[in-house]
C-alpha cells in the first residue's frame, strides 16, 4: 500500500467516529428542540410535534443534549491518530482536508434548524438587529428601553442585557439588521439566519487555517481537526450562534490575505514579485480585519502583526527599523480609520460601540483569572474585618491583567518584527494571553487563541492541552444556557453519564461483532 494512503480498515474505523459524531449531533439537535435556549414568549420550536413532547421533558431533553456532547466529544479525540495530531510532526495523516470538511458538514447538518443552545445570546442579536433596522441607536439604551417592555424581541433578552446598550460594532448590527429586515422579526428565521452566518463565517475560517497552516509548515489536516472540527467550535459558534463565527473568519482570511501581498511585496524564496496585487492584497487585508475588529474589538490585534510582517519586510528592503516600524503603523493606521469610516457612513451606526466595550466586565466570571483574584481578594479582605471593597479591588485586578496583556502584546509585535516568531503565531499567543487575563471568560473565548494557534502550534502538548480544555468545557454549560437548581443540575449530569456509558458500551459491543473497532 501507498504510504499515506488510507487502508480500507482505516477509512472504515474514520468512517465509524464520523457515524458517531453525526448521531451526537442527532441527538443534540433533538433534545435542544425541548432543552434549548427557548424564547421567554411565542416559541417557535414549541408548535412542532416533536417539540412539544421535548419541552415536557426537560431533564431527559438534556440528557439527550449532553450524551449527543458525549458522542460528539469521543469521536473527535477519538480521530487524533488519523490526522497524524498524536504523531510526530513529519507523520502523514490517513485522511484529506476533503474528508474532514465532509466530517465538519455531517457534524454541523443536524444542528442547523434546531433551537439555539448554551446560551440566550441569540435574543440579544435578534433584538438589536430590530433596533437597527428601525432607525434607533442600539448604542443609546438597551432592548427593553428601545423596543419596549411587551416586545416579543426584547421580552426574551436575557435579564442582565435587557437595560444594556449593544456592546457590539457596526458589521455585527448590520448583519443583524439585514436579517430582521428578511425575517420581518421573525425569531426562528432569524436564529436560522444567524447560523447561516455562523456557517458562512466557519467556512471563511476553514479556508483560512488550511492556507495558513501551510504557510507556517504545518499539516492542515490536523489544523483542520483541531480548529474547525473542534466541539466547542460546533456547539458554541454554530449551536449557540455566538458571532466569533464572523469575527475569527473575517480576521484569519485578512491574515491570509495580508500575508500572502507582503510576499508579493518582497519575492523572497522563489515567490513571484508583483508590487501591484501585493499593495490590493494589504488593503484588502486590512479592511476585513478592521471588519472583524467591528465585530468584536480583539479583531482589531490582527493588523498589527500583519502590519509587522510588513515593517520587517521594508527592513530586508533596506529602510531603518523606526521607519519601517512607522510607515507599517501608517498604513495600517490609515487603512482602519478609512474602514471604520466608509462601514459607518455605509450603515449609519454611529461610534458608541468605541466607548461602550465596558458592559460584560459587570458580570463575575468564574473563568476570569483577574475576576477571581479580585473576588477572593475582597472575601479575605471582609474576614478581617476591613469592610467589601470587592469591586474596588476588581477594579484594579483587571485593569492590571489588562496591561499585562498589552504588554505581552508589544512584546510579540517587536518579535514579529525581529522574525522570532510568526506573525500567525504571534497572533495566536498574544490572544491567548489576553483570554487569560480578560475580566470575562466564557468557554467559548479561547477559540480566539485556538484557531490561529492551531495552524501555528505544532507541538504534541499543545494539542493535548487543546483536546483536554475542550472536551472537559464542552460540559460545562447546560443547553438551556440558565441556572437550573442544584437537584437538577445534579440529575441532568448524572443520568447523562448512565446514559452515555451505555450507549458507548452498546455501540463498542456492536462494533466488536462486525470487527470494525480497532480505533488506534
Amino acid at each position: 500500500m501507498a504510504a499515506g494512503r488510507p487502508g480500507v480498515r482505516e477509512l472504515t474505523r474514520f468512517q465509524v467516529l464520523r457515524l458517531t459524531g453525526t448521531a451526537g449531533a442527532l441527538l443534540i439537535g433533538l433534545g435542544a428542540l425541548g432543552a434549548g435556549a427557548l424564547p421567554v414568549v411565542g416559541n417557535p420550536y414549541g408548535s412542532l410535534p416533536v417539540g412539544t413532547l421535548m419541552s415536557r421533558m426537560l431533564q431527559t431533553s438534556s440528557v439527550l443534549v449532553l450524551v449527543g456532547v458525549g458522542l460528539l466529544v469521543l469521536a473527535w479525540v477519538l480521530m487524533a491518530p488519523f490526522v497524524g495530531a498524536s504523531r510526530s510532526a513529519g507523520s502523514q495523516p490517513t485522511v484529506t482536508t476533503s474528508s474532514l470538511k465532509r466530517t465538519f458538514a455531517a457534524w454541523v447538518l443536524p444542528i442547523l434548524f434546531t433551537a439555539p443552545l448554551f446560551t440566550q445570546d441569540i435574543y440579544s442579536y435578534l433584538a438589536q438587529g430590530s433596533i437597527v433596522a428601525r432607525g434607533m441607536d442600539p448604542y443609546a439604551a438597551g432592548p427593553v428601553d428601545l423596543l419596549g417592555p411587551e416586545d416579543p424581541l426584547a421580552r426574551s433578552v436575557p435579564f442582565i442585557w435587557s437595560h444594556s446598550p449593544s456592546p457590539y460594532g457596526p458589521v455585527a448590527l448590520w448583519l443583524a439588521s439585514m436579517i430582521s429586515r428578511i425575517t420581518s422579526d421573525s425569531i426562528i428565521l432569524g436564529v436560522i439566519g444567524h447560523r447561516m452566518l455562523s456557517l458562512v463565517g466557519l467556512i471563511a475560517v476553514g479556508w483560512a487555517i488550511t492556507r495558513l497552516a501551510r504557510r507556517c509548515r504545518v499539516n492542515p489536516v490536523a489544523a483542520l481537526w483541531l480548529g474547525l472540527l473542534n466541539p466547542l467550535t460546533i456547539l458554541h459558534l454554530i449551536g449557540g450562534i455566538h458571532n466569533e463565527a464572523i469575527l475569527l473568519g473575517l480576521m484569519l482570511v485578512g491574515m491570509e490575505l495580508g500575508l500572502r501581498g507582503v510576499d508579493l511585496l518582497g519575492g523572497r524564496n522563489g515567490r513571484v514579485v508583483d508590487p501591484r496585487a501585493g499593495a490590493w492584497l494589504i488593503i484588502i487585508s486590512a479592511v476585513l480585519v478592521a471588519c472583524a475588529g467591528m465585530v468584536k474589538v480583539t479583531g482589531f490585534l490582527a493588523l498589527g502583526f500583519v502590519g509587522m510582517n510588513l515593517a520587517r519586510h521594508l527592513l530586508r528592503v533596506g529602510r531603518h527599523p523606526a521607519v519601517s516600524i512607522v510607515i507599517a503603523i501608517a498604513v495600517q493606521t490609515v487603512l482602519l480609520v478609512a474602514t471604520i469610516a466608509v462601514i459607518t457612513a455605509a450603515t449609519g451606526i454611529g461610534l458608541g460601540w468605541v466607548t461602550g466595550q465596558g458592559g460584560a466586565a459587570t458580570i463575575r466570571s468564574w473563568m476570569s483569572m483577574t475576576t477571581n483574584v479580585g473576588v477572593v481578594s475582597g472575601f479575605f479582605g471582609m474576614l478581617l474585618g476591613l469592610g467589601d471593597h470587592t469591586d474596588a479591588i476588581l477594579l484594579i485586578t483587571r485593569a492590571a491583567g489588562v496591561l499585562v496583556a498589552a504588554g505581552f502584546l508589544i512584546r510579540m509585535l517587536f518579535a514579529t518584527f525581529r522574525g522570532t516568531i510568526h506573525p500567525v503565531g504571534g497572533l495566536g499567543v498574544s490572544t491567548f494571553v489576553l483570554v487569560l487575563l480578560f475580566p470575562v471568560v466564557h468557554p467559548w473565548y479561547m477559540l480566539w487563541a485556538i484557531l490561529p494557534l492551531a495552524a501555528w502550534a505544532n507541538r504534541p502538548l499543545f494539542r493535548i492541552a487543546v483536546v483536554v480544555y475542550s472536551a472537559a468545557f464542552s460540559f460545562f454549560v447546560l443547553p438551556r444556557g440558565l441556572s437550573l437548581p442544584p437537584d437538577t443540575v445534579l440529575s441532568i449530569y448524572v443520568g447523562s453519564a448512565l446514559s452515555f456509558a451505555a450507549v458507548v458500551a452498546l455501540g463498542w459491543w456492536l462494533l466488536r461483532r462486525r470487527r470494525v473497532l480497532g480505533l488506534h
